[in-house]
């Protein structure tokens, strides 16, 4: 009886290699079939995808550089405009200065004319 435990432990091991060994043709063959069933659509797909993404990297780097170009086309302009806001604030200290000293002289010429009355 022990000899018949280990004959059919001995089998039992070689059936569980051909199991394993029937699994894996099995998997394999699925592999197979998956791949002649929509390996060429899948192929397709990531074909398209890189494409895509090529694609999308220049339009990036197109967006890139415009945004790069109108940020410095803001930039000149801000310049612009600080310089001809600071022309006009000296434009008007030297107006005020002009102003004051005209009125100054108008102050003078009514004292000098009070007191010559």
């Amino acid at each position: 009886m022990a000899g018949n435990e280990q004959n059919r432990k001995s089998s039992n091991g070689v059936a569980s290699a051909n199991e394993q060994e029937a699994v894996v043709n099995s998997e394999t063959t699925i592999d197979q079939v998956r791949d002649l069933l929509f390996g060429g659509a899948q192929r397709s797909i990531e074909g398209s995808l890189t494409s895509l993404r090529e694609e999308m990297q220049a339009v990036i780097k197109q967006l890139q550089a415009e945004f790069a170009k109108e940020l410095a086309a803001v930039q000149d302009k801000l310049q612009q405009l600080e310089r001809t806001t600071e022309e006009k604030r000296l434009a008007s200290h030297r107006d005020v200065g002009v102003a004051i000293s005209e009125l100054g002289a108008t102050i003078s010429k009514l004292g000098s004319g009070g007191t010559g009355r």
